[in-house]
């Protein structure tokens, strides 16, 4: 999945040397080109966003100031720096930017800065993505670790984690789940998201479709045609 970004720059040129830069690294987004720092405020109201690419010298609030905005009402997203000046570096790291780079920009130094902000994105998920789910039956509660399941599967209207032969109902829906599990977890069809570490083989079938089977189980997963597409994106097939 790709992730969102935005450019905060009041210089045109700027914008136009990310972008350009940006167009070589296809997993990230640019969802916004923005010139100034109350333009990220409200847009920010508007947009969820992993990345801001942000100037420091702007015309209204300068890029420091609008870090520390930003960390008052909580924005979980990363912040880079990219500015002419050296001089606010402290400030900036101290208001807990994730990189601060200096123009002129070259593509080697802002993907090292991405790949930053991925690895703290990523660290802050796994602090968020749930270890264990919870299963009800009748009056009885059981634990399932999220790391035994294969696959969630709807059946009959019920979500099922199967882990080997066994199938645990959830009382959630899969685009919760979706969102909820880590992202080796991936939607194949819209009534079922699999654990592609799980995963045994994958079967060509009808219609660019793909048929599921797992490590321990016998339980088959038949993908829809994007679905498919995805997976295979995933395991590079």
């Amino acid at each position: 999945m790709r992730k969102r970004l935005m450019i905060v720059d009041d210089e045109q040129a700027a914008r136009l040397k990310l972008r350009q830069l940006l167009s070589h690294l296809p997993q990230w987004q640019i969802v916004a080109e923005l010139n100034s720092g109350e333009a990220l405020l409200q847009k920010l109201n508007e947009t969820d966003v992993e990345v801001v690419l942000l100037d420091i010298n702007m015309t209204g609030i300068n890029g420091i100031d609008v870090l520390l905005q930003l960390n008052q009402q909580g924005f979980t997203g990363e912040v880079i720096f990219v500015t002419a000046y050296s001089s606010h570096a402290v400030a900036a790291f101290d208001a807990a930017a994730t990189d601060y780079i200096l123009k002129p920009i070259n593509a080697s130094r802002l993907q090292l800065a991405l790949e930053r902000a991925e690895q703290k994105l990523r660290a802050k998920q796994l602090s968020l993505e749930p270890q264990e789910l919870v299963s009800h039956v009748g009056q009885r509660v059981r634990t399932v670790k999220v790391d035994a399941i294969d696959a969630v599967v709807t059946r009959n209207g019920v979500q099922e984690a199967w882990c080997g032969d066994q199938a645990y109902p959830l009382n959630t829906t899969l685009r919760d789940l979706e969102n909820e599990l880590p992202d080796h977890f991936l939607r194949v069809h819209r009534a079922a998201i699999v654990n592609r570490y799980r995963l045994a083989e994958a079967e060509r079938w009808l219609n660019g479709r793909l048929l599921l089977r797992f490590v321990q189980s016998k339980l088959e997963v038949l993908t829809s045609r994007n679905g498919a597409r995805q997976l295979k994106k995933h395991l590079k097939m």
